[in-house]
This record gives structure tokens, sequence and C-alpha cells, in this order.
């Protein structure tokens, strides 16, 4: 769910309890079937504060501190797994100066310029630099890539494709079975569609861990 979303269903909710409360909304009994009948507008007003305030601190949440992703698909297996729940800080605390502090390896939420859905990948292009990937492994710059935490490989070719300014580069850790940016028509995720940054995985317990970025325990 979006901010706007949000803010759209808490003004909508506030609208409708202010109608209650002057009795725009108040209709005759009868008009109501028979298992709603025993309400009393205290009881909807109650059910309506506690709505509006889970809405308000959820909101605040996403808009301030970070927001919570749920994995959909197997695309980044074995790292995080379809239903695993992610914690990640929103973007506010890593913008510096206009400038976002992320690095290639971290795992990133955004939305990707082939849906209006969120996405979660790895981050692997920086802007400004030189990519392609040969018979699936990873050059930046020219230089070869070693990425360990690929345990599910694929042997495709891509590029040779220059990062725009601004810009980014994404792929799933599950090669073979993530649709990222070597598949989209247009590859790359402008800065201001990064949403927040995945930091931990909060549920299922057993799986709960901090998700470390690869290349930065290789320093």
């Amino acid at each position: 769910m979006s901010e706007w979303t949000l803010f759209f269903l808490i003004l909508i909710l506030f609208l409708v309890r202010l109608g209650i409360t002057n009795d725009v909304f108040s209709f005759p009994k009868f008009w109501l079937p028979a298992f709603l009948r025993k309400v009393t507008k205290k009881g909807v007003l109650e059910w309506i504060d506690s709505a509006l305030t889970a809405g308000i601190f959820a909101l605040v949440f996403i808009t301030l501190i970070g927001r919570l992703y749920i994995i959909p698909s197997s695309s980044m297996e074995p790292t995080l797994k379809p239903g695993d729940i992610v914690l990640g800080i929103n973007k506010i605390w890593f913008n510096k100066k206009d400038k976002l502090n992320i690095k290639r390896g971290d795992i990133i939420i955004f939305k990707p310029p082939v849906d209006n859905k969120l996405y979660i990948k790895r981050l692997i292009g920086l802007p400004n630099e030189k990519l392609m990937i040969i018979s699936g492994k990873l050059y930046i710059n020219d230089k070869y890539i070693r990425e360990d935490y690929v345990y599910n490989k694929d042997y495709y070719d891509y590029g040779p494709v220059k990062v725009p300014q601004e810009n980014y580069f994404f792929l799933g850790d599950n090669r073979p079975n993530s649709y990222d940016s070597h598949l989209w028509p247009e590859p790359f995720v402008n800065k201001k569609e990064i949403k927040a940054k995945a930091l931990i995985i909060i549920f299922p317990p057993n799986r709960i861990r901090i998700l470390s970025n690869p290349f930065e325990k290789r320093q």
C-alpha cells in the first residue's frame, strides 16, 4: 500500500467519523440488516477511532521510518524466500544532500519502470558505470565482479550498457527466475523511484537475520 492510498483511506475514515458524529450518516434502523441493528453509534465510532489511530501510525511509519515488504516470489532466493517479511529503512535516512547513500550489493525496495508495484532486488550497477554480463558473469567497467551469493546461476549475455546519471541497475539473486533490469525494455531505475533499503528479515522467526552486503564483507 502506497503513502497516498493510505492517506486517502485515513481521510475517508475521518470524514465518515465526522458524518456519524453530526448525524449525516444516521440511517433509520429498518434500513439496516438485522445483524447490524444492535450496533451502536458509540461502537462504530470506537472502531473508526481504532482504525484511524492504526492508519496514522502506519502512515507516519511508512513516510518517516521505513516499510514492511512481503516477498512475493523466488526471484531473490536463497537470500529472500517467498513469504519472508522484510523491514526496510525509508529513503529519507540515506538520502544525503540529494545523493543516495546506497552501494552495490544493497537490497533495495523500489518502483521499476515496468510496473506500478514495488520490487525488491539487489543493486548491481551504479550511475555512470559500464556494465555487461558474459555467460552469466558480471563485469563492471571491464572488471570481473565475483558474486558468491548467487547460487542459482544463469548463463545469458547482456550489454554492454552504461548506467545513466542518477539511475541504477538491479538483478535478482535467483538469476534464472528474476524479472529484473536485464529483461526490462527500460533497464534503469531512477533514484526518485528508490523507496527503501532492506535491513532485516523479521518473519518467519526461524529466518530472522540482518541482510548484509556481500561486497562489504570482502573489504
